[in-house]
């Protein structure tokens, strides 16, 4: 939430959106409002000292006109506001677009070297450096992967599927794929897997990014010899609830408020220099929320954070079935 101290000064709020103040809607509405009630006053104290009934009219037509245009001004700097808006959501679509197809190429590239057989023997040295670049190009896929994700969701073209999937299996997956990134982080995973659990309704493919993205999280944060723990429940006959919990640094009371909003950092990441985009909880509990579920967490600094989320119990009806379109979920 943005600290409403700071929203009182108007002056701050145009410049930080870079906006002159005849341009800034904030501005202009105390304008108005300074306006109207000047008006009001001038015109009642007019009325009945110095100005007959016709001037008075007059003069209540000036200030309505002088308000009319105060409000084509409030109306272009909303305009601009919004034009800028699309423009950065194009931009970072655009950009993420042209950089997927070459990135996916060079992993595909990278990948073909690693399995490749015959040739001149690799040494350690070598497998190493493969490595290095397989796990970076991964990296930068995900990222512009999150950004394409961030573009749809402010654009409001998110397409979630509603089928089952079983969470299960897709936690068993990442695990798999985050155990060299935890052992190098000297993070341990813990998940006792259950048996037989049923599907969940979503998208697969958006959980396969929330739960990678949690778990990133996880790891990112924990401190050296700690551990993350996934677990599976039933919140109650219709809901799936999904946990991680890890023993790190924690998340600071005044840093809660925002955890979830777009490109924000904690102070403890930003101290500790830990890598991050800024955007993979936002995604996570945005794309949760399309899919009818609910997500949010508990943290006590130097202890540790839980994140967890809901999601229904997937019932096979032809309704289910159905690619809905989402626009932008509130954060």
């Amino acid at each position: 939430m943005p600290n409403p101290i700071r929203r009182l000064n108007v002056i701050t709020e145009c410049r930080s959106a870079r906006l002159s103040l005849w341009s800034c809607p904030p501005f202009l509405f105390i304008v108005m409002g300074f306006v109207d009630i000047s008006a009001m006053l001038g015109s009642y104290l007019l009325a009945n000292r110095f100005l007959d009934e016709s001037q008075v009219i007059l003069l209540i037509t000036a200030v309505a006109v002088l308000i009319f245009v105060i409000g084509n001004f409030i109306i272009q700097g909303f305009n601009q506001i919004a034009e800028a808006n699309r423009i950065k959501t194009e931009f970072i679509a655009v950009v993420s677009h042209q950089l997927r197809s070459p990135l996916s190429v060079f992993k595909w590239v990278l990948d073909a070297v690693a399995h490749a057989k015959g040739g001149a023997p690799r040494d350690s040295t070598t497998e190493s450096y493969l490595a290095m670049l397989r796990e970076n190009a991964e990296k930068m896929i995900q990222l512009v992967n999150m950004l394409l994700e961030v573009s749809r969701l402010e654009a409001g073209r998110m397409v979630v599927r509603a089928e089952p999937v079983r969470l299960d299996l897709l936690t068993d997956e990442a695990v798999r794929a985050y155990a060299a990134y935890a052992r190098a982080s000297n993070v341990a995973i813990r998940y006792p897997s259950p048996p037989h659990f049923p599907p969940a309704r979503g998208d697969r493919e958006k959980m396969k990014m929330v739960i990678q993205n949690l778990m990133d999280n996880a790891i990112r944060y924990s401190k050296s010899g700690g551990e993350a723990v996934i677990a599976l429940a039933f919140r109650n006959p219709h809901t799936i609830e999904w946990t991680i919990r890890d023993a790190g640094i924690g998340i600071a009371p005044e840093d809660q408020r925002h955890i979830f909003e777009k490109f924000y950092r904690t102070r403890q990441a930003a101290q500790r220099q830990v890598r991050g985009s800024g955007l993979g909880l936002y995604i996570a509990r945005s794309l949760i929320i399309a899919q009818g579920g609910n997500m949010g967490f508990e943290s006590f600094p130097g202890r540790g954070t839980t994140f967890w989320f809901t999601l229904p119990v997937f019932v096979s009806s032809p309704s289910t079935q159905i690619i809905r379109i989402m626009g932008v979920f509130p954060v």
